[in-house]
């Protein structure tokens, strides 16, 4: 009689995992840091060029650099509460 009893089960092979399979949470984390610089930059631009038409130079500039901190903040606040 052999005693060697098979190994349990321990689920799959991590080494199998397929490369699309990555978890939706990784991936919207690793997106998160772009997601606030182009918020950021994107409403700075926006300001700059509000104030570089209208000849008010910096008040937009500013106002876009607030807003696009504000958005910063409730885009990162939404990400990480999904997981708290």
């Amino acid at each position: 009689m052999d005693d060697a009893t098979p190994a349990p089960d321990s689920g799959p092979d991590p080494s199998s995992r397929r490369p699309d399979s990555v978890d939706a949470g990784a991936v919207g984390f690793l997106t998160l840091g772009l997601t606030v610089a182009v918020a950021l930059v994107g409403l700075a631009a926006l300001g700059y060029a509000v104030d570089r038409w209208l000849g008010t130079s910096p008040w937009f500039t500013l106002v876009g650099v607030v807003l696009g901190i504000v958005a910063a903040v409730l885009i990162t606040v939404s990400r990480v509460r999904r997981f708290l």
